[in-house]
């Protein structure tokens, strides 16, 4: 069953499908524990997961994808929906340097921009 709502948010309106998912017992308890925690009604509750859930994926998609230098810095991070910055400190966190070059062309570099000034 797919249904489209029209949620208003101030002057906003976003258009929502709706979906059957089965869930299990033991997921089921956590987000009804979730959802009383945070004052939420269960539908925000898995709105929620499921929006942090496929932003981690694509993350992790776009790293993967960065390290296979199938994507650049910028490309991941446009792919993952965040800026340059917080995608180098996602890779730097995980141990994967975001600048691609070896020391020595790094001193060349260094050297080159202080002849600039």
């Amino acid at each position: 069953m797919l249904t489209i709502k029209l949620i208003t948010s101030g002057y906003n309106v976003i258009s929502m499908e709706s979906m059957q998912v089965r869930i299990d017992e033991k997921n089921m308890k956590v987000l009804n524990e979730l959802a009383e925690m945070l004052s939420s009604s269960r539908s925000e509750v898995i709105r929620r997961v499921i929006e942090d859930g496929i932003r981690e994926l694509r993350m992790k998609i776009a790293m993967a994808k960065y390290i296979d230098d199938e994507f650049s810095l910028c490309r991941a991070a446009e792919f993952s929906g965040v800026s340059i910055q917080q995608m180098a400190r996602y890779l730097s966190e995980r141990g994967i340097p975001f600048f691609k070059q070896s020391a020595d062309e790094a001193k060349k570099d260094a050297r080159e921009a202080e002849s600039w000034l």
